[in-house]
């Protein structure tokens, strides 16, 4: 048979297959929907299991309960990190400062005769103050200049709080009694405290997740890859700087108010810059630039400081060796893995199902040829005078028909 007879034959059977396949309903554009539509659906459908098993532990009124309450508080200042670090390329050392702010300015409002939710609200509002004036100064820098700039902006925070006693009470800190209420809601109680937790955690969550898919969002990432390019297309990479800086800051207050809410103390220590480090292990553990990874960060740091630290004295050094054995092995954090996991997931589905006997006999997901096209036949069998076996390309499929003629005439002539 001639490699014309032989191509027209090949044709003939691919186009049968493909015949029997549109009319089996398994095109393989249906089936590349059909896998993408349930890749959708895993990231809601897993975030809504989460999400349900921390509300029943939440309200189970165990130990986890109080243990989850400060998984969710902490997350919420770590994905302001993640926010500003992972999206803008900016990592800040100073983010526990910021959650000392909201923390003591909900307790020493109350001091000076303010009700909960007035304390609330100036506590924020001292918060967002103290971002935007931090920030102009902050947001100058980049790279490591930025990273001591906002660590010197934390413990200028931390020496207020320790050194102005009259103020912030020094060492001893600042015991809250009143809290917030509606009506027979309130946050005195453990169940009303652990659910407007959670609901503000997923506010929070929601808000940074719509905010990194947004056109503002986009501009941060093109700013961490190539601020250069971006200012000459006129972006004004100061100001997004700014405004990023003050959401990731503002963040780290709502989370304080949170803290001193369900800790009812607030004191120098929750501003040291042990508890810096220990906001960025959790973005770093969970995976930076996800939003959702710290949120798994906190759990495991949260785990090593309330369970494993009774039972090893030395837990910070096993801390420690796991961080440097995720920074190693996976430097995508947890959220790297699971994402691996996740296509590995796709490769075997798709392995299954996005070849059945009529795509073999389609030729669809052949392999080509080395150094041919997609589209192009190799004609095994011999030819008439004995030469080299042509390689016949189609005109219309990403050649031309002289590039056709001019590849069988070079093999011809070989």
């Amino acid at each position: 048979m001639s490699a014309t007879d032989d191509l027209g034959t090949q044709s003939t059977t691919a186009s049968a297959g493909i015949e029997d396949l549109t009319e089996a309903g398994a095109s393989p554009e249906l089936l590349a929907s059909r896998l993408s539509r349930r890749e959708k659906l895993v990231g809601p459908i897993v975030g809504l299991a989460c999400l349900v098993v921390v509300g029943i532990l939440l309200t189970s009124g165990s130990y986890l309960s109080t243990i989850f309450e400060d998984i969710l508080i902490f997350s919420i200042a770590a994905m302001g990190i993640d926010f500003l670090g992972g999206y803008g390329g900016l990592i800040s050392l100073g983010q526990a400062g910021f959650l000392g702010a909201g923390a003591y300015g909900f307790a020493i409002s109350e001091q000076h005769g303010f009700g909960p939710w007035a304390a609330v609200g100036i506590s924020l509002a001292v918060v967002l103050g103290l971002s935007l004036v931090t920030g102009i100064v902050a947001v100058r820098v980049s790279g490591i200049t930025f990273v001591i700039v906002t660590l010197a902006v934390g413990q200028i925070f931390w020496g207020l709080c320790y050194q102005w006693t009259s103020l912030t009470g020094g060492d001893n800190g600042i015991t809250v009694f009143s809290l917030p209420s509606i009506g027979p809601w309130s946050l005195s109680s453990t169940m009303p405290l652990w659910i407007t937790t959670l609901i503000v955690f997923i506010v929070v969550l929601g808000l940074f997740l719509l905010m990194v898919r947004s056109p503002f969002g986009l501009s941060l990432k093109g700013m961490r890859n190539n601020e250069p390019r971006l200012r000459a297309l006129g972006y004004r990479t100061g100001q997004q700087r700014y405004i990023g800086w003050t959401i990731a800051t503002f963040a780290a207050g709502v989370a304080g108010v949170l803290y001193v809410i369900s800790n009812h103390l607030v004191s120098p220590a929750n501003l040291t810059f042990s508890q810096d480090g220990f906001l960025v292990l959790m973005v770093v553990l969970g995976g930076l630039g996800t939003i959702w990874g710290p949120v798994l960060g906190a759990l495991v740091v949260v785990m090593f400081q309330q369970e494993i630290s009774t039972y090893v004295s030395r837990w910070e050094t096993l801390m420690g060796v796991v961080f440097i054995a995720v920074v190693i092995f996976t430097p995508g954090g947890i959220a790297g893995i699971l994402r691996k996991a996740q296509s590995a997931a796709h490769r075997l589905l798709t392995r299954g199902e996005g070849r059945g006997p009529a795509l073999a006999a389609a030729g669809v997901g052949a392999v080509p040829a080395a150094g041919l096209g997609p589209h192009a036949h190799r004609d095994e069998g011999p030819t008439a005078s004995g030469a080299t076996p042509a390689v016949v390309v189609p005109a219309d499929e990403g050649a031309t028909a002289t590039d056709a003629d001019a590849t069988n005439a070079g093999r011809s002539s070989q």
